[in-house]
């Protein structure tokens, strides 16, 4: 119980400060980060909730998400690795 109230503060106060900061920091940071598709007019409902979810989450659990982020990496490491390979192995005339 203590762990999902902390995680709640945290996410609220992330979110509040995301929502606050958005024209100043956010908004610029996102724009530099992300591809045209990405972006749209609601950026700051989408990204902010986004934002908040994952700085919350590594408050309260900082190892589960290093290590989802690096299981992530590996899976696509391995697809990248293994569609490189299959494109090699196909015959393009």
């Amino acid at each position: 119980m203590t762990v999902t109230l902390i995680w709640l503060i945290a996410f609220a106060v992330i979110l509040f400060l995301c929502l606050s900061r958005w024209e100043a920091s956010v908004s610029a940071l996102l724009s530099k980060l992300l591809p045209a598709v990405l972006r749209s007019e609601d950026d700051r409902w989408v990204w902010s909730p986004a934002i908040a979810v994952l700085g919350a989450t590594a408050i309260v659990r900082p190892v589960d998400l290093l290590l989802t982020l690096i299981l992530i990496g590996l899976i696509t490491w391995g697809i990248t690795k293994l569609a490189g390979w299959a494109m090699n192995k196909v015959d393009m005339h």
